[in-house]
């Protein structure tokens, strides 16, 4: 496959020009003192204009290929294309064409992929790239795609993100391609998985690959136990000792390298203040939670929701040192334990999610810091909304524990921002 043939940011279509004169014309006047012979009528050509075109073509005068559903022209010129609807009409696909299922079957031919892919990929590398590690751009704009077309699963983990992405920020209705991607992903990286990498660039691959779709999982409704399970795994390949190595793209996941950058953010940040009555009702609420039946693995992570809340008051560095253990402890459980973790059926482990969720929210003015100098678009997630689908999910009996965080939820935006001004988001 090849990737060769992507969009230049910034760039302009040129546009076409066709003669109306035939090829090959010439003098064939003989010297001497005969006249000259009366010319010939030149054949005009025949009526080449485009009329079933669409109406950007016809807007910019210049000859429409009348491809569906996009025709080449908007396609290099990043336009929305629209035909006439009795054109449309007249094209629509017939009822034997592909289902979704069958679309990713026909997806997964290696190299197989269209120019719609190629503007994902654009979308990708200008603002649909994760975030982390902090100060890291560069990594995803151009050390990960300098190798993504070897590997499968990482390329169709970049588009998954990018589909997500932009169905998130446009009303470009990609929704279908993110989950195409994501199953062709999904499916690429577990048989990756199943065999130590052998090189360098191969475990850079497969944590790339886990990242991305971890950001995916992020925009999707049901997406909280994938989310988990991406972030689990990020651990895992992260345990690696090679990925400490300088030569490793990801070398600034390193203790000395992301979690000294935003200690020294929030050293000199006046950003970080924490909504305090947001944190004495988190506070509340975790102690009502205390009773239930947790397992040990379970009360070790209510431990850390408790501390992150104690020091979000006034310990802002501490508060999000302790914060990253929520995303890191986890997959130091076993297999089982961990699975336990993620059942919608264990109430226990949901309520505490909620909570997971809802802290994370409020301590936005801390975790905002991660994002300075990031210079792709944050897209809106469907973080939040899992609550409400953690509160539909358990007893009715249990669903006050999870009053605190519904309230979270509909908070506005600002009021995650502390009640501080927002000079750094503007």
């Amino acid at each position: 496959m090849s990737l060769s043939l992507l969009p230049a940011r910034g760039s302009m279509e040129s546009s076409e020009h066709s003669s109306d004169s035939p090829d090959g014309l010439s003098s064939n006047c003989e010297r001497g003192s005969a006249p000259p012979q009366p010319r010939k009528p030149i054949p005009r050509k025949g009526h080449t204009k485009s009329r079933r075109g669409c109406f950007n073509c016809k807007r910019r005068r210049i000859k429409c290929n009348e491809q569906h559903p996009e025709c080449n022209h908007c396609i290099k010129a990043g336009l929305p294309c629209d035909y006439p609807a009795n054109i449309i009409q007249a094209t629509q696909r017939p009822p034997n064409s592909p289902s979704p299922q069958q679309m990713v079957h026909l997806r997964s031919t290696p190299g197989a992929f269209t120019m719609a892919d190629m503007r994902l990929f654009h979308h990708f590398l200008i603002t649909a790239y994760p975030h982390l590690p902090v100060g890291a751009d560069k990594i995803w704009i151009t050390v990960i795609p300098s190798f993504a077309h070897n590997y499968e699963y990482l390329i169709h983990s970049i588009l998954a993100l990018a589909a997500s992405h932009l169905d998130a920020v446009s009303t470009s209705s990609v929704a279908e391609e993110a989950i195409s991607h994501r199953i062709l992903a999904v499916k690429s990286l577990n048989e990756a998985l199943s065999v130590p990498p052998k090189t360098r660039c191969e475990r850079d691959a497969r944590m790339a690959a886990a990242l991305a779709l971890a950001f995916q999982s992020s925009h999707l409704q049901d997406g909280l136990f994938e989310f988990l399970t991406m972030v689990r795994g990020c651990n895992l390949i992260a345990d690696d000792e090679a990925l400490n190595s300088p030569d490793s793209a990801f070398h600034a996941f390193r203790e000395d390298g992301h979690l000294a950058t935003m200690r020294s953010r929030l050293a000199t940040s006046s950003l970080n203040a924490v909504n305090r009555d947001d944190l004495d009702s988190a506070s509340l609420s975790l102690q009502m939670i205390e009773p239930l039946n947790m397992t040990d693995w379970e009360k070790s992570f209510w431990d850390i929701l408790v501390r992150t809340v104690e020091n979000a008051y006034d310990r802002p560095v501490e508060a999000y040192t302790t914060f990253v253990l929520l995303y890191n402890v986890p997959s130091r459980w076993t297999h089982d334990e961990f699975q336990s973790f993620i059942d919608p059926n264990n109430s226990v482990a949901q309520i505490l999610l909620a909570h997971f969720i809802a802290i994370q929210a409020i301590l936005t003015p801390i975790l905002i810091l991660e994002r300075v100098g990031f210079t792709g678009v944050d897209a809106p997630t469907a973080v939040l909304g899992w609550i409400e689908g953690i509160y539909k999910n358990v007893p009715s009996n249990l669903r006050l524990h999870i009053e605190w965080c519904r309230q979270v939820a509909r908070y506005p935006f600002m009021r995650f921002l502390g009640q501080r001004q927002v000079e750094y988001y503007e």
